[in-house]
C-alpha cells in the first residue's frame, strides 16, 4: 500500500475552510493525509462537519501556531525561513490575502511546493479608497515575489487570470482557471423540493461594506418607495449579513434600518432559508469576486437577480442578460427592479438556461474535478 502524502490548506480562518472547502478536503483526504492550518477561528462554523472530518483519520486541524510548534524543526533569526521537520509536504494549498503573505517565511524548497488559490481580487484591488490604493501597490509587489518560486496560481475566472498577467505579476503558463468552489446542485435541490415559496423580501446578501454596494441597495429602497409606492406594502426590503458585521453597526444605524422597516439578518451557513422568501437580489457589487456563491445560488432556483457587470458575477449570466444594472444611481436602480419583478416571463424563459450553464461549468463536482485534476495529477 502507497503512503499517503501530505497535503496542508492553509486559510485566514478556520470558518473559510468548513464553509467552502469542506468538500474539497473530503475529496482530497480519500488518497492523501491533509493537514488544515488556519488563523483565526473566525465566524460561527459548523462543528460537526470539522468532527467528521477528523474522524476520517486523514484530516488534521491546528492553528498556525500549534502547527508550527509541532513540525518546524529550523528557525533563522537572521532571515526567517521556517522548514517542516517531522512530516514531509507534497503539497501547500494557500488561500486568503493573509496566509499568502505569511508564505514569504518558508524556506524556499517548500515554496516549490506552493499553489496559491485566488479565491478574488478582494478588497483591496476593488476599492478606490486610498488605504486600499496603496495597498494594492504593496501587495502587488509582494505578489511579484512570491509567484516566482510558486507551482501555480489558481484563478476562478479570465479576468482575474488576465490582470495578473497585464500587470506582469506572474507569467501567463502558472495560471490555471478553476471553476470557483462549485455549489451543491443536489442537497439545494433536496432543500427546496416539496416547499412553498413565499417571495416577499428584497435582498442584499452580503458584507456590509461600500464595495459590495451596501449604501446603493439602501438608496435603490428609498427611491423605489418613493416613485411606486403601490409595492410598499406587498415587499419588504432585507439585509442578510455576517453577524460580525451587525455587531459593528452603531445604534444610529440600527436606528436608522428599523425606520426604514428594513429587516436585518444574520447570515447562516446555509442561505436556502433565506432564499425560500426571496422575491429578488439586488446585486450591485464592485467587490473583486473570484465567483459569487449567492448569485450562482439565486440564478439557479430562478430568482431575479439585478446584478452589476462585475468579475465573478458577470460570467454566470448570458451576455445580453437583461437586468445587468445600467446605472449606479439610485434612482435609475429602481426603475429596473420595478420592471424586472414583474418580468416573470422572462425569467421562465432564460431559467432553464441558467440553470444548464450553473449545472455544466460550476457544480461542485465540476469544481472539485478540475481542481484535483489540474494540482494533484503527478
Amino acid at each position: 500500500m502507497n503512503k499517503l502524502k501530505n497535503i496542508i490548506f492553509f486559510s485566514n480562518t478556520l470558518w473559510f475552510l468548513e464553509k467552502f472547502k469542506y468538500e474539497l478536503i473530503k475529496k482530497v483526504s480519500q488518497n492523501n493525509q491533509v493537514i488544515c492550518i488556519y488563523l483565526r477561528k473566525g465566524p460561527v462554523y459548523k462543528e460537526e462537519k470539522i468532527k467528521a472530518l477528523i474522524d476520517s483519520n486523514n484530516v488534521s486541524f491546528y492553528s498556525l501556531k500549534s502547527f508550527l510548534k509541532k513540525s518546524v524543526y529550523e528557525i533563522s533569526l537572521s532571515f526567517i525561513k521556517f522548514k517542516f521537520n517531522k512530516i514531509f509536504i507534497h503539497k501547500i494549498i494557500i488561500f486568503n490575502i493573509g496566509p499568502i503573505i505569511l508564505s514569504s517565511i518558508l524556506s524556499r524548497s517548500s515554496k516549490k511546493k506552493i499553489v496559491y488559490v485566488l479565491e478574488g481580487m478582494g478588497r483591496v484591488f476593488s476599492s478606490k479608497g486610498l488605504k486600499n490604493l496603496f495597498l494594492k501597490k504593496v501587495v502587488i509587489k509582494i505578489y511579484r515575489f512570491l509567484f516566482k518560486r510558486c507551482s501555480l496560481i489558481c484563478v476562478l475566472n479570465s479576468y482575474d487570470a488576465l490582470f495578473l498577467v497585464e500587470n506582469n505579476i506572474c507569467s501567463i503558463n502558472k495560471i490555471i482557471i478553476l471553476p470557483g468552489t462549485g455549489i451543491n446542485i443536489k442537497s439545494i435541490e433536496k432543500d427546496f423540493e416539496a416547499k412553498k415559496l413565499k417571495p416577499k423580501y428584497i435582498d442584499y446578501i452580503g458584507r456590509i461594506i461600500i464595495e459590495k454596494g451596501f449604501y446603493k441597495f439602501l438608496y435603490t429602497r428609498y427611491n423605489f418607495f418613493r416613485y411606486f409606492p403601490e409595492y410598499e406594502k406587498k415587499y419588504i426590503f432585507r439585509i442578510i449579513c455576517p453577524i460580525d458585521d451587525i455587531k459593528k453597526l452603531s445604534k444610529d444605524e440600527i436606528s436608522f434600518l428599523k425606520k426604514e422597516r428594513i429587516e436585518l439578518k444574520p447570515y447562516l451557513s446555509s442561505a436556502n432559508d433565506y432564499y425560500i422568501e426571496s422575491k429578488a437580489l439586488i446585486v450591485p457589487s464592485s467587490y473583486g469576486e473570484g465567483l459569487s456563491r449567492v448569485v450562482l445560488e439565486a440564478c439557479y432556483l430562478g430568482i431575479p437577480i439585478l446584478a452589476s457587470r462585475s468579475r465573478g458575477i458577470q460570467e454566470v449570466f448570458p451576455s445580453d442578460y437583461k437586468y445587468f444594472i445600467k446605472s449606479y444611481n439610485p434612482f435609475s436602480m429602481s426603475q429596473q427592479l420595478a420592471e424586472m419583478i414583474n418580468d416573470t416571463s422572462y425569467f421562465k424563459e432564460i431559467k432553464e438556461s441558467l440553470k444548464d450553464n450553473i449545472r455544466n461549468n460550476y457544480s461542485i463536482e465540476k469544481a472539485l474535478n478540475s481542481f484535483t485534476e489540474n494540482i494533484f495529477t503527478e
